[in-house]
């Protein structure tokens, strides 16, 4: 399923390009467009956009509305990114390429694989 709207429209993928320019200088996404394109293709295979996949690896409590990571879904997502990966039949530096573009966004996002 095709994105919705431009991919650099999500708050998600706001916060890690800028987290990105600020950890490394420069434009990343754009320096290194595969980063973007492996998290586009990565949200096409499991049916949601950006924002949607953040928010999917986090509950909130019901006494105090606290928001913290949920360990199923993120067991979840790394399951998914593992079947998207193979689904590819990649293997070796290619793999972990994409897995680490993916873990990377995840991460500038405030959720740890």
């Amino acid at each position: 399923m095709p994105l919705a709207n431009p991919t650099e429209s999500y708050e998600s993928v706001t916060a890690w390009a800028a987290s990105l320019r600020e950890q490394w200088g420069g434009d990343p996404l754009s320096e290194d467009p595969e980063k973007l394109a492996t998290l586009v293709s990565f949200c096409e295979f499991i049916g949601k956009d950006p924002d949607e996949l953040v928010a999917f690896c986090f509950l909130r409590r019901k006494a105090t509305g606290e928001r913290f990571t949920a360990k199923k879904r993120r067991e979840e997502v790394v399951r998914q990114l593992a079947e998207f990966v193979a689904a590819d039949g990649l293997r070796g530096t290619e793999a972990r390429r994409r897995r680490s573009n993916v873990h990377s966004f995840l991460t500038h996002n405030g959720v740890l694989i």
